[in-house]
């Protein structure tokens, strides 16, 4: 299990149950009115329109196990780069 803390609250959570909520998946809005909602209203907007956290770790051993197979293919490319935006990165399309 990995842990995050807010080292400004001492609030600790595990990054299994958390959600990155991009910038642009709110409006200005939106982002404002999270201040005054509530608990359950955040977390259930984290759900809808935001993705799970995964770990680095687990990433980096996803990564692993999917370039053990005997034949690569572009298919590879897009479910390693899914996996490393799932760690929060963002990989700029070329």
């Amino acid at each position: 299990m990995t842990l995050l803390i807010d080292a400004s609250t001492g609030t600790v959570l595990t990054a299994e149950t958390c959600y990155l909520l991009p910038d642009d998946a709110l409006t200005e809005a939106e982002w404002e009115a999270l201040d005054s909602s509530s608990d359950s209203e955040c977390s259930a907007m984290a759900r809808e329109r935001g993705r799970s956290l995964l770990i680095d770790s687990a990433a980096l051993d996803a990564v692993a196990e999917l370039l053990s197979s005997e034949q690569w293919s572009s298919d590879h490319i897009e479910a390693v780069a899914d996996m490393i935006r799932a760690t929060g990165r963002t990989i700029a399309d070329c």
